[in-house]
């Protein structure tokens, strides 16, 4: 049909309206790095590209200056082929041109039809829409540049001793907390005391190694069950209320009075009652990470007084509670608890405690904590969570910790729950979570020694969850306040469990 119009004229508007193009800026940086590694030769990288597209089209776009047309090995069109995407000839064709092997191929596109088509035949497909570019960009980055671990210590050397927890509310801002919980963890993973920062049961505050070593070397002074100085909110009530029983000892009755660890460091609580007593947990912790080589372990109670600190707050049921305090009783949870019979079992092991039996055999003051533990395990007792630990990961990863630690100095403890712990790790692959959670989870399965295979989609999902700047999302293990679910997660902690998996894994 002749609509009178000047065919020259309506080049000249495509043209125009086509020169009105732009490269995305974050597309064009992961070409400039692939390309620069390829040109390093430190892989055998091969890039192509396959496109819907005229060929006066292809001419104009092809003259955009900004675009690194060569770091393409070929380009394979529409009009030269003759056929089009989505048909699986035009991927058969480009398949057999290049002599790719589809399962080591990795496939981008804006369509998920055309995704589909390429899966179809074994490719490995991923969308590039406006809300997933940055994750597909950084499975690019993950599997063809070999950068992730790289980035993520990168990131965390950039932070030290600003790797805050956050607190999280629907509808609000995240609000920085310290604490040190997540500093022990994060130190714990790395081997890393230089990126991390800590407030010692005596007051002290360190950043690191170095100004560890400045410590005052002075006896410090013990914190009381009534203490000021805060610890965890997370701290799920139990059943029971009641005060320990005999014939424990209340912790006042302890002729020494122990230095414990608090949740929070030297800064005052946040969105909480304005005194807080130490807690179990964040001690436990505490005594797991530091060694006894440690220049100012001298300093921290030994640990025959904290693990009789820890009997002295068992409650009626004889399970350990979570505060060192006689006013919050009925504070039990099976994470606590797991940390805490991790911590004992370091204390056996390790001989600090020679009178201190294993896990394997029966005591009375930690078998109804024991009970508790693979009860819960047993029972899938947190598979929907509970009030103060939102995500089953927490106690999957916590109580794979425990095995990998007493797989040799409590072997029967051990294989009781390994299987069972396997079998709920199961059942939790490939459910959506966070990315605090999901690290909890493959590094619970990579602690049991299992396949990587079968944690593979688990594992590439957390792959596209690093950010621009190398570290994870915070995430969220744990909550609290009864109004409003106050969520508690950390870019750091996320960040350094990422680390230890890729690390172990050799990746």
């Amino acid at each position: 049909m002749d609509l009178g119009n000047d065919p020259s004229l309506v080049q000249l508007a495509l043209h125009q309206a086509q020169s009105t193009l732009r490269v995305n800026k974050e597309a064009l940086a992961l070409i400039h790095e692939l390309a620069a590694a390829k040109a390093q030769g430190a892989r055998p990288l091969k890039i192509y590209a396959m496109s819907n597209i005229a060929k006066e089209h292809m001419d104009i776009v092809q003259a955009l200056p900004s675009f690194p047309w060569p770091v393409f090995d070929r380009i394979f069109t529409s009009f030269d082929a003759g056929m089009r995407k989505p048909d699986l000839s035009f991927y058969r064709h480009v398949i057999q041109e290049t002599g790719c092997n589809p399962s080591t191929t990795l496939y981008l596109d804006d369509k998920s039809e055309n995704i589909c088509a390429g899966r179809l035949l074994g490719l490995r497909g991923e969308i590039v829409d406006p809300d997933q570019r940055t994750r597909a960009f950084n499975i690019v980055r993950n599997l063809l540049l070999d950068d992730a671990s790289l980035r993520a210590e990168r990131f965390l050397h950039m932070h030290a001793g600003k790797l805050d927890s956050v607190i999280s509310m629907p509808g609000k801002d995240d609000i920085v907390l310290k604490d040190n919980f997540a500093q022990l963890m994060i130190w714990g993973l790395t081997g890393m005391e230089d990126i991390v920062y800590l407030t010692w049961p005596d007051g002290i505050i360190t950043r690191g190694q170095e100004e560890a070593d400045m410590m005052d070397t002075t006896s410090p002074t013990p914190i009381s069950d009534a203490s000021c100085s805060p610890s965890p909110a997370p701290s799920p009530p139990s059943s029971s209320t009641s005060p320990p029983s005999s014939p424990n000892p209340s912790l006042h009755q302890l002729e020494v009075k122990p230095t414990l660890w608090n949740y929070f460091t030297h800064s005052s609580p946040i969105l909480t009652t304005t005194t807080f007593p130490p807690d179990i947990e964040t001690t436990s912790i505490a005594y797991l990470t530091i060694t006894p080589s440690h220049p100012n372990y001298h300093l921290l109670s030994p640990p025959s007084l904290i693990a009789e600190a820890m009997f002295a707050i068992r409650n009626k049921d004889g399970h350990f509670e979570t505060y060192f305090s006689p006013d919050r009783h009925g504070r039990v949870s099976p994470e606590v608890c797991v940390s805490v019979l991790r911590c004992l079992n370091k204390f056996f092991s390790s001989g600090q405690i020679p009178d201190l039996p294993s896990l394997d055999v029966t005591d009375e003051r930690i078998e109804p904590s024991k009970k508790l533990v693979a009860d819960c395990l047993r029972y899938r007792a947190n598979v929907y969570g509970n009030r103060f630990y939102p995500h089953p990961e927490t106690f999957l990863y916590y109580l794979a910790m425990l095995c990998d630690e007493c797989r040799d100095s409590s072997p029967r403890f051990c294989g009781e729950l390994k299987g069972e712990l396997e079998a709920a790790l199961r059942e939790r692959l490939n459910v959506p979570m966070n990315a605090l959670a999901l690290a909890m989870r493959v590094r619970a399965w990579q602690l049991l020694g299992l396949g990587r295979g079968f944690v593979q989609r688990d594992l590439e999902s957390l792959l596209g969850m690093q950010e621009g700047d190398g570290g994870w999302p915070a995430g969220d293990f744990c909550s609290y306040g009864r109004v409003q679910k106050q969520r508690i997660g950390s870019r750091g902690w996320t960040t350094a469990l990422v680390c230890r998996i890729l690390r172990d894994w050799g990746m």
